[in-house]
């Protein structure tokens, strides 16, 4: 009895309250600030929860990057920065709005950078990043849109520093692979998937078409997936591979063509007279000491590694060749003064020999002369013929001719005394021949071993082929 009684009143108030709730939810539509707050109200929608958590699938998320600039690639650090546009899409059911009247008014909705914090975002984070911030040039450069079926759209201008291992073993003929590695930080491969966006046959990479590097040249990248496993689980990542071509011209002009100068100008100094010793030692010094600092000028921009480098080679090979120009002068003086050295006592031993003949010509001509005089005689005049070396042979013929003649005017000179002019001329030619021999044979020889050494070096760094070994 008493509830059929209160039946009539119940249906009142139930009416009321659901009349209300109708009343509110229509006007929420009225306006987009009480729409936005409807769809992600917190009473219906937690930020906390993945998407599609409920039906125990994963969220699979699309992603596509555009490059603006890549700059400051660092051989010393190996890392490079790169100014780009990082785009993110997928679906969530709970931000479907295709049944309601907003459906037809706004097909998508574009929301304030500010509300990215109510909605669930992937945890997508770079992989390879030592440092990275967000553009927030005049305003945070950040893009969340919501189409009517659910998907969302979050797009952020990015200012990364990313990590590059190189391989210099043909620096500065290399070419290098620099990665953007991009993974899940905390939702496995179960609960998240990420994907390159090919739709419409349009490639998930693009590169703004007026970038520029200094060093380098763009000359392809490529797409990949990286899924990693490790102690607490297998997660989702992807990676681009930018393939960089160093610019070879730059270190052709500042770098190989003054040391190819270098080396040339040491074998100048195979033209220049070996007695003019200030000369060839202060120039083969002074290329030593160029050739040292430009290769310790060029090690400094360079990180120390336990492998040579293409440009180690080279350096040290400019080196050997200045070096061994040095080296050609010190071989060169040490043959000419064994020559001039054995030339003396020839000429010592020729004039020793046409005194004793002289002598033994007085006695037996019974000269006048005392023994004590012919041999203190002899011993001047041999004396005074060593301090003669230089070019007085001629004079001293004469001289002894007119001694011999003063002494015995009646008998002829000894025949040995003629021909010492003719043996001394002889005995002469062999010193400055050798020396001049061994530069003339230097002169041929290291230009043309220097023309081998740029053939086999150019042949082989430029076929050689470094793998990249990415982890």
């Amino acid at each position: 009895m008493h509830l059929s009684r209160d039946f009539p009143y119940l249906i009142t108030i139930f009416t009321l309250v659901f009349s209300t709730h109708y009343s509110r939810s229509g006007a929420a539509i009225n306006t987009v600030e009480e729409f936005l707050d409807t769809l992600i109200n917190s009473s219906r929608y937690d930020r906390r929860i993945r998407p599609f958590f409920d039906q125990r699938r994963a969220c699979n998320v699309t992603m596509t990057i555009h490059i603006n600039t890549i700059s400051a690639i660092n051989e010393v650090n190996m890392d490079y920065n790169t100014d780009l546009i990082f785009r993110q899409s997928w679906y969530d059911p709970r931000l479907n709005y295709s049944g309601t009247d907003w459906a037809a008014k706004s097909p998508e909705i574009t929301l304030h950078y500010s509300l990215i914090d109510r909605i669930w975002v992937p945890d997508s984070f770079f992989r390879n990043a030592k440092e990275g911030k967000r553009s927030d040039i005049t305003v945070p450069n950040r893009l969340i849109r919501v189409h009517r079926d659910g998907k969302v759209l979050y797009s952020q201008r990015l200012l990364l520093k990313l990590d590059c291992q190189m391989k210099l073993q043909k620096f500065p003929l290399d070419n290098q692979t620099c990665v953007v590695n991009i993974g899940s930080y905390g939702f496995a491969t179960t609960d998240l998937a990420f994907f390159w966006d090919q739709a419409s046959n349009i490639s998930a990479i693009r590169v703004n078409e007026d970038l520029e590097m200094p060093d380098f040249v763009l000359s392809n990248h490529e797409a990949k997936y990286c899924n990693r496993t490790t102690a607490t689980g297998s997660f989702a990542c992807i990676e681009v591979h930018l393939s960089l071509q160093r610019n070879i011209n730059l270190y052709l002009q500042q770098l190989y063509l003054p040391s190819t100068l270098i080396v040339a100008l040491s074998f100048i100094a195979f033209w220049i007279d070996y007695k003019s010793h200030p000369a060839r030692t202060l120039l083969s010094l002074l290329l030593i000491v160029t050739v040292t600092t430009k290769a310790e000028g060029i090690r400094s921009q360079l990180p120390r590694v336990s492998y040579i480098k293409a440009i180690d080679v080279w350096m040290s090979a400019c080196l050997v060749f200045v070096f061994a120009g040095l080296l050609e002068y010190a071989l060169v003086n040490v043959i000419a003064r064994k020559g001039e050295l054995r030339q003396q006592v020839r000429f010592s031993k020729e004039v020793i020999g046409n005194r004793l003949a002289q002598v033994h010509f007085y006695k037996k001509d019974g000269g006048h002369q005392s023994n004590a005089e012919t041999m203190e005689t002899l011993v001047h005049k041999t004396s005074n013929a060593e301090r003669k070396l230089s070019g007085n042979t001629t004079n001293t013929h004469v001289h002894y001719s007119s001694m011999s003649n003063t002494n015995a005017p009646s008998q002829p000179t000894p025949q040995v005394v003629v021909s010492q002019p003719a043996q001394l001329a002889i005995a002469a030619k062999p010193v400055r021949d050798s020396a001049q021999f061994v530069d003339l044979i230097s002169a041929v020889l290291f230009p043309v071993a220097f023309i081998v050494f740029n053939i086999i070096y150019w042949m082989v760094y430029l076929n050689m082929h470094v793998e990249y070994i990415l982890k």
